[in-house]
């Protein structure tokens, strides 16, 4: 392949994420009114009144008049909007989440749960007090929140309540911090340190750390969705914790200036876990052929492409990762983690070297350096995980 063919494929790529953004964009923008009108069949003439607050009738009864307010909170994926619909005796009588870019999971529990029904049918001046969901508390915390904002908004606007101060909004734990970058420093460390002879003990020291920190603890691995989320700029409207999208951010760092794959080789605790699962037969890693590479790129890409323009990164994700370590998914990750879990008895790292979508996003890093960075002496670690010490 020749340069001019490479560079063409290195800036096709984002100018076609960049695209199915902006489409995307425009979708959402235009679907706002019909989401709010298909909150209840009941809901009839929807007219915006002013930024995030619209008006209604129920039962096409132009007496019976309905307000209706969006109020969008951060949630565990990025910005999750809720729709709440409050009639002329100030009583809710509609919740609804409009989107979300949550784990369908995490929300399925919630709901289930029956938080949204706790709020109908109460007045906005007397708003019940709702705990958060185990298991689901950055979820539920953001729908409570979001009702509280929206009910706020028509009480402010329609009904000359007070406007009661905002709630502080959760924040990154030091201790996420703390910990993902003395991990990521102690893998720079150890890895670009010709004089450590205790390298190969040293990663095992630090992926055994990384599952307990960042699997079991801090559930900071990241994964398609959050590329999603970092590419569509949802971040910039708030998360509730950002122990995914920091993970990755710190990842593409490292390799940008160590020039090597420093998550994938001795952070990821997916990673590690499979490799611990492979020690215990020994085992060697999958063949790999041309073929099962192209097509795990080309299936990240489309994926990208599709979250990107329906603005749904948990769609994106099929990584067993929650279901490994919080014990959280769909009946189909489930499945594919009890497959990856066995398949690591009889190879090691199955899941790396074949599926993960990590994998591609560090090639496009890799294949565009090679591109327009500087020559550099074919010196670095390898991108295989599953051979990591082995030099080139």
């Amino acid at each position: 392949m020749s340069r001019v063919s490479r560079i063409i494929i290195a800036l096709m790529i984002p100018l076609a994420l960049a695209l199915a953004w902006a489409g995307g964009e425009y979708r959402k923008k235009e679907a706002i009114t019909q989401q709010l009108s298909n909150i209840s069949e009941e809901i009839s003439d929807v007219v915006q009144v002013e930024e995030n607050l619209f008006k209604g009738y129920l039962d096409d009864s132009p007496d019976n008049i309905v307000f209706l307010a969006r109020a969008g909170t951060p949630s565990y994926g990025g910005l999750l909007n809720i729709a709440v619909a409050v009639d002329l005796e100030k009583k809710i009588q509609y919740v609804a989440i409009l989107d979300s870019k949550d784990t369908h999971s995490y929300l399925e529990k919630v709901v289930n749960l029956g938080v949204l029904e706790e709020f109908t049918g109460r007045p906005i001046d007397d708003m019940p007090h709702v705990d958060a969901v185990s298991g689901a508390t950055l979820t539920s915390s953001a729908i409570i929140r979001g009702v509280e904002q929206a009910t706020q908004h028509i009480g402010v606007t329609q009904f000359a309540m007070p406007k009661a101060h905002p709630k502080e909004k959760p924040g990154t734990s030091e201790y996420l911090k703390i910990s993902l970058i003395c991990l990521f420093f102690l893998s720079a460390f150890i890895i670009t340190r010709k004089w450590f002879k205790h390298k190969s003990r040293a990663r095992s020291v630090l992926l055994i750390l990384s599952v307990i920190t960042l699997g079991f603890w801090l559930g900071a691995q990241f994964s398609i969705a959050t590329v999603v989320t970092l590419l569509s700029g949802d971040w910039l409207q708030g998360m509730a914790t950002w122990a995914a999208l920091l993970c990755l951010v710190l990842s593409i760092a490292a390799y940008l200036i160590t020039k090597k794959n420093l998550f994938c080789t001795y952070i990821c605790p997916f990673g590690a876990l499979q490799e611990g699962l492979s020690k215990i037969t020994g085992c060697a890693p999958p063949p790999k052929t041309a073929w099962m590479t192209y097509i795990t790129r080309v299936w990240v890409f489309m994926v990208l492409l599709a979250a990107l323009y329906f603005q749904t990164p948990s769609d994106a994700m099929y990584e067993p990762f929650s279901k490994a370590f919080n014990f959280i998914g769909s009946g189909i990750i489930y499945s594919l983690t009890i497959l990856i879990v066995v398949a690591s008895l009889m190879f090691k790292r199955p899941w790396c070297s074949l599926f993960c979508p990590g994998r591609p996003l560090f090639f496009y890093l890799q294949f565009t350096r090679k591109i327009f960075g500087k020559k550099t002496p074919q010196q670095a670690f390898t991108m295989d995980p599953s051979n990591s010490l082995r030099t080139k």
